[in-house]
C-alpha cells in the first residue's frame, strides 16, 4: 500500500501558486520502494523466576540461604550471576544461576533486600528480588543493676528524652501545650533553665551534639536545634521519618527511632540519612524502640511499654544485652502507657546511668553490670 502527503503553500503574490511536495512510502516488498528493515536485536524476556526464598522468610546468621531459581523456558547459556544485599554486591559466579549463599559473613541483621541479576544470551540480563529476615546469632546477656540514689523529678513531666552533659541533666518532655526543654541539677533535681515549646508542638527525643541540643517532634515532621548554653533556637530541620521518637548521637551522626524496629542514622548538618539498622535478637525483631542513648559503640533503648532496656550493637543491629528494670518501677504510679519507662542518660565520668519515665516522681541513678 502506498500513500502520498501533499502540502499547499500560499504565495504572497497575486493569486496562488501551487507548490507540490509528495512523499511516497511503499509498505510492501515490491521493487517500487525500500522496505522497512526488521531489527534482529533480541528482545528482553522473563526467563527466570525465584521459587525460594519467599518474601520475609526467617533465617539466622550462620545459616545457608538456598535459592531455587527456575526457568520458564530453556535458554542456551547463562553467563554469570551477581547477588546483592541491600544494594551491595556480596557474591558473583559464572555459569548456572546462584544455588546458595552463606549467611555467616553478613554484618547486619534484620530485614535484608536480596537482588539477583542473571546475565544470559548476548549480554541480556534479568533481575530477581526478594527479602529475608536475618536474626542474630547472639543470645543477649541478662544484665543487672544496682540502685545508687533517687533524684526528685517533676511528676508532670511527660519525659521523652534525657541526656547528661558536663555535670547537668537535660530533659525534653512531650504533649501539646506542655512540651519543654529543661536543664536540671542532678544533685537535687532543681530545674535551672527551661524553654517551653509552641502550644501545638509535641516534643520528643533530645541529644547533644557539638554544644547544640537537637530535639525531635512527634508527628509535626520537624526538629529543632538549640544553643546548649542559652536554649536559643538556632534552626529547624525536616524530619524524614513518619514520627519522631528517640534521639541520640555518636561521634559523627544523629541516631533516630520512630517506634519501629529501625534505627536511622543522619548527618547532623544536612539531616540526610546515611545508614539504617534493623534491630533484633536471636528470636525476633525488636519493635517499639523509643528513647535512646549511645555509649561506647552500643545504643541503649527503651522498648515502649516494656520494663526493660536493650543494648544494641551500633554496627550490626544485634541486641547484645537486656536489663530488666521492673523492680525499679515506682510502686506509687499506675503501670500503664502514660507512665512507661522512658529516659536514659549516661555519666561517662562515673560510668553510671540516670533512668526515669513519663510522669515519674524520681530519676534513679544506677550502675549496670553483667
Amino acid at each position: 500500500m502506498n500513500f502520498s502527503v501533499f502540502f499547499f503553500i500560499p504565495s504572497k503574490s497575486a493569486g496562488y501558486l501551487a507548490a507540490f511536495l509528495a512523499l511516497a512510502i511503499s509498505c510492501n516488498n515490491s521493487s517500487k520502494g525500500p522496505s522497512l528493515q526488521q531489527s534482529n536485536k533480541p528482545k528482553h524476556q522473563k526467563i527466570f523466576y525465584l521459587e525460594s526464598p519467599i518474601l520475609d522468610d526467617v533465617y539466622q546468621i550462620n545459616d545457608t540461604l538456598h535459592f531455587t531459581i527456575k526457568e520458564r523456558k530453556n535458554i542456551t547459556h547463562v553467563d554469570s550471576t551477581i547477588v546483592s544485599v541491600d544494594g551491595k554486591p556480596v557474591r558473583s559466579e559464572t555459569g548456572s544461576p546462584l544455588a546458595f549463599l552463606s549467611l555467616n559473613d553478613f554484618f547486619k541483621v534484620g530485614r535484608q533486600n536480596i537482588r539477583i541479576r542473571i546475565f544470559y544470551n548476548d549480554s541480556l540480563s534479568e533481575i530477581l528480588t526478594t527479602r529475608i529476615t536475618l536474626l542474630s546469632d547472639f543470645v543477649p546477656q541478662k544484665l543487672k543493676y544496682r540502685k545508687i540514689r533517687e533524684i526528685p523529678h517533676d511528676e508532670n513531666s511527660f519525659t521523652q528524652g534525657l541526656f547528661y552533659h558536663q555535670g547537668f541533666l537535660y530533659e525534653g518532655t512531650g504533649r501539646e501545650g506542655k512540651s519543654k526543654l529543661m536543664k536540671i541539677d542532678p544533685a537535687d533535681g532543681k530545674i535551672l533553665r527551661e524553654r517551653k515549646l509552641e502550644e501545638d508542638i509535641f516534643g520528643e527525643g533530645i541529644t547533644c551534639y557539638k554544644n547544640q541540643i537537637f530535639q525531635l517532634t512527634y508527628r509535626e515532621k520537624i526538629g529543632f536545634v538549640y544553643d546548649l548554653a542559652t536554649f536559643d533556637r538556632i534552626r529547624e530541620f525536616d524530619l524524614q521519618t513518619a514520627e519522631g521518637w528517640g534521639l541520640t548521637s555518636n561521634e559523627a551522626q544523629l541516631i533516630v527511632s520512630d517506634g519501629s524496629s529501625f534505627l536511622y542514622f543522619y548527618h547532623p548538618e544536612f539531616f540526610n540519612q546515611v545508614n539504617q539498622l534493623d534491630v533484633c535478637t536471636d528470636q525476633s525483631l525488636i519493635t517499639g524502640l523509643n528513647e535512646l542513648e549511645y555509649i561506647n559503640g552500643s545504643v541503649w533503648a527503651n522498648v515502649y511499654g516494656r520494663k526493660h532496656l536493650v543494648r544494641i550493637d551500633a554496627i550490626s543491629g544485634r541486641v547484645t544485652g537486656i536489663l530488666d528494670l521492673s523492680t525499679l518501677f515506682p510502686r506509687e504510679i499506675p503501670e500503664d502507657y502514660e507512665h512507661v519507662l522512658n529516659g536514659i542518660a549516661y555519666n561517662s565520668d562515673t560510668h553510671t546511668f540516670f533512668i526515669t519515665g513519663k510522669l515519674w516522681p524520681a530519676i534513679f541513678e544506677i550502675s549496670i553490670y553483667e
